[in-house]
């Protein structure tokens, strides 16, 4: 495969996201994977080496801080934006985001959720999170939304159109064909309609009508032993909410899971970590999240390109 074109984006400046980044890309094996653009205040990522192009978005006038602040928050939304500018002019391959402080963009004015959510908005589109954790993929249903609110969310035909369109995109994007194993909502899985019905009246019906359509799909699983004994390669846990999947995915990866975002025009990986203001400036931050985010992307664009 040709050298991938992979633009990345620093994060929150005063957060670890530039100096995990300079250290990253000082190292020799990461940077002959790849031909890399990094994109956020020059100020903050420090000297790179001449081999990485940098973009320098910045605000001069502003301070970087060690707290979720909207100085930090418009550049960092500045890098994003131009990120996906550059994305779309074409020529580039993968798209790596480094970690930013909802807090600190939404305090500029902007009701930024998330990556994911911007990246629906800006291209009008279903997007799919999954976590890479090095065995089993991991899919959150819904994502950054109240736990009270999930079960609102939650009946068969919706269950059955996100799932559907998620394997679409795998297929598309990946190019597997994967197992998918449904998560239950409720404390052991409903125990027949003891602990809740959901089970019974949504997530078992969504499930034997994508059986029907061919789907390898099983469910519902409990949650709290399904990731002890069910955590297999080839298999996406569909998980329902934020914590039951981001848990999992954290402990089974050791922190170091890759957040991989389907349904854009093209692949984009992130680290599963935010931006850690304790610890920015100690140089103690743990890069591997950061560094499997940029090698899972190259490989998997090598699984799209065979």
């Amino acid at each position: 495969m040709k050298s991938p074109k992979i633009i990345i984006t620093a994060g929150d400046p005063g957060g670890i996201g530039p100096e995990i980044l300079q250290k990253i890309l000082s190292d020799k094996e990461i940077l002959s994977k790849g031909d890399y653009t990094a994109i956020g205040p020059k100020r903050a990522l420090g000297k790179l080496p001449s081999a990485v192009k940098i973009v320098d978005v910045d605000l001069k006038e502003l301070a970087f801080h060690k707290r979720p602040h909207p100085d930090n928050g418009r550049i960092a939304l500045l890098a994003i934006e131009e990120a996906v500018r550059k994305m779309d002019s074409g020529g580039y391959n993968l798209l790596v985001t480094g970690p930013v402080s909802k807090e600190a963009i939404r305090r500029c004015g902007v009701p930024f959720q998330g990556h994911t959510e911007y990246f629906a908005s800006h291209y009008s589109t279903k997007t799919y999170m999954v976590f890479l954790t090095g065995k089993s993929m991991i899919a959150l249903y819904t994502r950054h939304i109240p736990l009270k609110d999930v079960y609102l969310k939650l009946n068969k035909e919706l269950l059955i159109e996100w799932i559907s369109g998620l394997n679409e995109n795998i297929i598309k994007q990946l190019k597997i064909k994967p197992k998918y194993r449904v998560m239950g909502l409720n404390p052991h899985a409903g125990e027949g309609g003891l602990t809740g019905r959901e089970e019974l009246e949504c997530i078992i019906p969504a499930v034997e009508d994508l059986k029907q359509k061919g789907f390898d799909i099983e469910g519902p699983f409990a949650s709290d032993s399904f990731f002890v004994y069910e955590n297999k390669k080839g298999v996406v846990a569909i998980t329902l909410y934020h914590d039951q999947g981001m848990i999992p995915a954290k402990l089974l990866s050791r922190g170091h899971a890759v957040n991989l975002t389907l349904g854009l025009p093209y692949l984009r990986t992130a680290p599963d970590h935010g931006p850690a203001f304790d610890l920015a400036g100690m140089n103690t931050a743990d890069p591997e999240s950061f560094r499997r985010a940029i090698l899972e992307g190259i490989k998997l664009l090598g699984n799209s390109n065979d």
